[in-house]
């Protein structure tokens, strides 16, 4: 058990007057155990209270170390009704939300003194600011970001197809040291741009699309998070000059990020070079999400966001301004809040690039 990110969970239930906590989630129990196991549709939860007591009930079949509660296929219920017993009587219960709810329904008649309440905010908050072998664990899932979409848009010809180029990233990731099972990439060319989140197609590039990739892969967990786009041949001149107040939008909601500024600040800020343009409405999601052992997690980038930037803490910055029937630009970067401002993850040109 990882001591220290233990104690920042309890500080925190300390604050919210929880008295115990239930974890699931694979990867928020990897946060915490070092141990990476999916549970798949079997029972599997961590009980820890504010004494830092941890009580954790797997399947035998789990490859887990240390002091572990097993159970056998069909002893779920002798393990819940164990757990029950552990809880405290009249306590404040926060369950995470990747518990199944077979198991959640039937331990609440076991435990009907007991309140039970969400766990997002309590789990995530722990996991916001990354230590130094988490950032280098992220700088280097975006290194290997930056080769494998480099190397992917250099592979792009008249015959490319949306799809397969989506289904070809894979094999890069896994080339590059990154677990490409488990990444991927959103692909789209011309008017399909025009969507923040497109559906790959087979379809190929013609003269002056844009070509919009939305990319990445974990390492070592460790998520990689990076969108560029390009032209195909010719660009549309409405096209770059919207790709041009997309990098600024970019660049300035980088130079905004600093410790101490309010997250909704750097939306505002990034947000406002685009609205600027005219082009405002066409910006139609948050700033950004941040990133770690999730690929979306906490802090948002967004303008109702009131987290206060800490050092440590990494998320994407990336604006677009989307054009329905022409198409669309987003250009997304990582970044890490530093004791003195913020440190940019992924190194990818930005320049326009035109592809022959």
């Amino acid at each position: 058990m990882n001591q220290e990110r233990l104690g920042r969970l309890i500080r925190l239930m300390e604050e919210r007057g929880i008295d115990q906590v239930l974890l699931s989630n694979d990867l928020d129990l990897f946060f915490y155990t070092g141990a990476y196991e999916p549970a798949m549709e079997r029972l599997r939860v961590l009980l820890v209270d504010r004494q830092a007591t941890c009580r954790y009930y797997a399947n035998e079949l789990f490859a887990l170390d240390g002091k572990v509660i097993c159970h056998k296929d069909g002893q779920e219920l002798s393990a819940l009704r164990d757990l029950a017993s552990h809880l405290k009587p009249g306590g404040v219960v926060a369950v995470d939300g990747a518990w199944p709810s077979r198991f959640l329904l039937e331990l609440l008649p076991l435990a009907p003194d007991c309140r039970f309440c969400p766990a997002r905010e309590l789990l995530s908050l722990p996991m916001c600011r990354k230590d130094k072998g988490e950032l280098s664990l992220l700088r280097r899932a975006s290194q290997i970001n930056d080769l494998v979409v480099d190397e992917l848009i250099l592979s792009i010809t008249s015959r490319s197809t949306e799809l397969g180029l989506s289904q070809s990233i894979h094999a890069l990731y896994d080339k590059h040291g990154s677990d490409g099972h488990s990444g991927g990439a959103l692909v789209a060319f011309g008017a399909n741009c025009a969507s923040p989140h497109p559906q790959s197609r087979s379809v190929c590039p013609q003269p002056g699309d844009s070509i919009l990739i939305d990319a990445g892969a974990p390492y070592q967990r460790y998520e990689s998070d990076m969108t560029r786009t390009v032209f195909f041949r010719d660009v549309d001149r409405k096209l770059e000059q919207i790709y041009h107040v997309v990098l600024e939008a970019n660049m300035a909601g980088i130079d905004a990020v600093r410790p101490g500024r309010r997250a909704q600040e750097v939306d505002q800020i990034c947000r406002s070079v685009i609205e600027k343009s005219g082009y405002g409405p066409y910006f139609t999601h948050r700033t950004g999400h941040g990133i770690g052992l999730h690929l979306h997690e906490e802090p948002y980038i967004s303008a109702a966001s009131q987290t206060i930037l800490e050092e440590g803490m990494v998320f994407s910055i990336e604006p677009g301004i989307y054009i329905p029937q022409l198409g669309g630009v987003r250009i997304e970067d990582l970044v890490a809040v530093t004791s003195s401002g913020v440190e940019v993850l992924n190194h990818l040109s930005k320049d326009l690039r035109v592809l022959e």
